[in-house]
């Protein structure tokens, strides 16, 4: 292997990249053979995307990527599919947060989980059939969504099931409080976003309001880049409040 006689940085470079000892474009079929090959298990089949990286900076055997942007474009080609990987922000009692499947949105942080396919599949099946939709205008009390319609169990008002009670009157208003952890804040605001509020902007005819409320103490004061930051942020985004004390 000889290096040119022009830029010794640049022929360096050239070398490395045309014998793949440095790769700046990759494939996510390539990230799922070695994710399912080194990483995913029986008992872990989710492992995070940063870990990915900093093992493949670290460990001579894993792809040298140019940069962690290499890494980011393959994930985000890859999520936009079913076939390489499920992702999430996080995990909490068996439940990922913020799980996408086939949605190429990402955004490539230290909290991604890249999820094996078929654990993927079968999590997104068990997650449809838990959901429950109400079809606007239908005059339905409601339907439980399953793979198949044909197990789906609807109500007329007024009418009774076999064997069963007359449904009571439909509720007017939804009411929800969450405390949510700031280390998780981005998975569980995402996930709430997918489960909750999707479900109430469903219906046509609902007005939504939503108010997200931060409360911050500084036992020892805050940081003054801290707080310029904050509050420029906040004014940009259209903050009603943002008192400091």
């Amino acid at each position: 292997m000889r290096l040119g006689c022009g830029n010794p940085a640049g022929e360096l470079e050239r070398v490395c990249r045309e014998n793949e000892l440095v790769i700046e474009t990759w494939s996510p079929i390539h990230l799922r053979t070695r994710l399912k090959a080194l990483y995913w298990k029986a008992d872990r089949p989710a492992v995070g995307a940063m870990a990915f990286w900093e093992d493949s900076q670290r460990y001579l055997y894993l792809p040298r990527l140019k940069s962690r942007d290499v890494l980011a474009t393959v994930v985000r080609n890859g999520a936009a599919s079913h076939d390489f990987f499920g992702t999430a922000y996080g995990q909490t009692d068996g439940k990922y947060d913020g799980f996408q499947s086939g949605m190429g949105n990402v955004s490539f942080d230290a909290t991604l989980l890249l999820i094996e396919p078929e654990v993927a599949k079968q999590y997104a099946i068990e997650q449809k059939k838990l959901k429950v939709v109400v079809p606007p205008g239908s005059g339905k009390i409601g339907i439980t969504e399953t793979e198949s319609d044909d197990t789906a169990l609807v109500l007329e008002p007024g009418k009774k099931s076999e064997g069963g009670p007359t449904p009571t009157a439909r509720a007017k208003a939804f009411r929800g409080s969450v405390e949510v952890s700031s280390t998780l804040a981005k998975s569980r605001l995402n996930t709430i976003a997918d489960e909750v509020i999707a479900l109430l902007v469903s219906d046509p005819n609902a007005t939504i309001r939503i108010t997200l409320e931060i409360d911050a103490e500084f036992p020892k004061g805050v940081d003054d880049t801290i707080k310029r930051g904050v509050s420029e942020n906040a004014m940009s985004l259209g903050f009603r409040l943002k008192d400091w004390e």
